[in-house]
């Protein structure tokens, strides 16, 4: 039923903004457009989290934050600060923007996917996180590769990528519609190339990579 709501008041943007001149019309659509992605308060034991939502897959993280995975937010819970935190595999942000509320939590956040790693990054924006939450559009692998990120979808909140040469995501429902070339490090290369302390803490919630990763990541 949304989705013929939407093409309705979709339509009724389109005739009402069609007398305007072709890039002023443009514009007023973008505009509307932009004036209704949609924002959410979530309210946790350590504050407020705003999440922006561009598209509907969006809308799942905050709308089932507190009950998607309580083990993981009690996981975080449990840090004993100040300390590093890798999230990998962070999509749009959701236990890096509630790491991010611990001013004593230095939180690392890898995303590959474009549309993932843009929400992503406005969400640390609007949240005011931007100084103790670094995201970086980077796939961690067991060595440096240029491969392609293997994507069933282009939204925002998507997931069941896959990064590398051979598929790694086995499921029916996930078909490939676009391979988009992205760049791979290993935990320990993105670390010694870069000068960075070791993680204390590290999230690993990527589809099928997880053993490249790990290998990846020994001298860590």
């Amino acid at each position: 039923m949304s989705k013929h709501w939407g093409r309705a008041l979709a339509r009724g943007v389109e005739a009402i903004t069609f007398p305007q001149r072709p890039w002023r019309r443009a514009a007023s659509r973008l505009r509307v457009a932009d004036a209704l992605v949609q924002r959410h308060w979530v309210e946790t034991k350590r504050g407020r989290i705003l999440f922006v939502s561009p598209e509907p897959r969006a809308l799942e993280y905050p709308r089932d934050f507190l009950s998607r995975e309580p083990e993981t937010l009690a996981w975080i819970d449990g840090f004993r600060t100040p300390c590093v935190y890798w999230d990998i595999g962070a999509n749009i942000g959701s236990y890096a923007l509630y790491t991010g509320l611990r001013p004593d939590v230095m939180t690392y956040a890898f995303e590959p996917s474009p549309s993932n790693y843009l929400a992503l990054c406005r969400n640390i924006y609007e949240n005011g996180r931007e100084a103790n939450i670094l995201a970086y559009c980077v796939a961690l692998n067991d060595r440096i590769a240029l491969a392609t990120l293997d994507m069933d979808d282009l939204s925002a909140g998507s997931f069941g990528h896959s990064f590398g040469d051979a598929p790694t995501v086995f499921r029916p429902e996930h078909k490939t519609i676009f391979h988009q070339p992205a760049i791979g490090y290993s935990v320990d290369a993105f670390r010694s190339n870069f000068g960075l302390a070791t993680p204390n803490y590290l999230k690993l919630d990527i589809d099928g990579n997880e053993e490249k990763v790990l290998a990846g990541a020994r001298a860590t």
